[in-house]
């Protein structure tokens, strides 16, 4: 008898920790985030992509992308294996801000190796379209065409696979 409930308190204490919130919360991946000069250095250093975003503490749309776009399992993996990911707050980096006329928040950047601007996008990026832009620039294909022309081509063949709807 005494085997069983020692048996069950060491099962309770085992779920309790395995549960408990902090644990869970702690194998959340998350995004690898660098100062904006340590991530330009390690750009340049890497011969790496960059993902500059910027963002603000009164910026309502910056809240929600870091709640939906920042906590996509797909976007973070992709960003830390592709990219070097640089977080700046425009108030306090006005001068960086202005580097890249960040104005309408939040505002993404995109950074070639040699720290050239690929691109930019202000607003709100959906964890969808968000993976799409992150293939575009980490594929090059950005060389080739435009951003709307990729998105075209990709539904073309979207299309072009899905069965023909049977009568």
């Amino acid at each position: 008898m005494n085997f069983n409930k020692l048996h069950t308190f060491i099962l309770l204490i085992g779920l309790l920790v395995l549960f408990h919130p902090v644990a869970a919360h702690a194998e959340q991946p998350v995004i690898k985030w660098l100062s904006y000069q340590e991530g330009v250095e390690i750009i340049k250093k890497e011969n790496k992509k960059g993902f500059l975003h910027f963002y603000t503490d009164w910026c309502t749309y910056c809240k929600v992308m870091n709640a939906n776009t920042f906590t996509d399992k797909k976007v973070i993996a992709f960003l830390n294996e592709n990219f070097v990911p640089i977080l700046v707050n425009a108030e306090k980096q006005q001068d960086v801000a202005k580097k890249y006329n960040a104005t309408k928040f939040p505002f993404t950047v995109f950074i070639a190796e040699d720290v050239s601007t690929v691109g930019n996008r202000p607003g709100y990026i959906p964890p969808d379209i968000m993976m799409d832009m992150l293939i575009f620039v980490q594929t090059n294909t950005y060389k080739n065409m435009t951003f709307n022309d990729y998105m075209g081509k990709k539904q073309v063949k979207q299309n072009d696979a899905s069965p023909e709807p049977k009568m």
